[in-house]
């Protein structure tokens, strides 16, 4: 085997990016947020430890655009100034360590748990009004 570096382990751009290698952690729901969709100090724990190799790229655990494009109960959202704040630790403890964190945006759609978006009270909506097998259909979205 000659000495030079296996592609895997060479720097690579991404955006305006520089990573280290080329290993990403993958996105990897965790269902450890409250029940109000808040990221707990477990989740800065979680993915600092993930960043400790300098360079890291980390894709978040799915997270909700809003609680109502959900479905999930203790899955994090980015929709208020609570959740923003604790994603907002979580990423400072990913930089610290000189790693890089990228968050996976969710929305469910006809997918959602209908019992979780009634107790949260929220409408179950989809892009159709076609459910999912065992699901009630959803409402459909309209331009109007």
């Amino acid at each position: 085997m000659s000495g030079s570096v296996p592609k895997l382990f060479q720097p690579i751009k991404v955006g305006r990016v520089e990573l280290k290698h080329r290993v990403a952690m993958a996105p990897l729901t965790r269902y450890r947020a409250d029940g109000q969709h808040v990221h707990t100090d477990l989740g800065v724990e979680y993915y600092s430890q993930r960043a400790s190799t300098p360079g890291t790229l980390i894709v978040t655990e799915a997270t909700f655009i809003a609680a109502k494009a959900g479905g999930y109960a203790n899955v994090p959202a980015v929709e208020n100034d609570a959740q923003i704040a604790a994603w907002k630790k979580i990423t400072d403890a990913v930089h610290a360590k000189g790693s890089f964190i990228f968050v996976q945006l969710w929305a469910l759609g006809r997918q959602a748990n209908p019992q979780v978006l009634k107790e949260e009270g929220f409408e179950y909506i989809g892009v159709s009004d076609i459910g999912l097998q065992g699901k009630p259909a959803p409402r459909p979205l309209t331009t109007a």
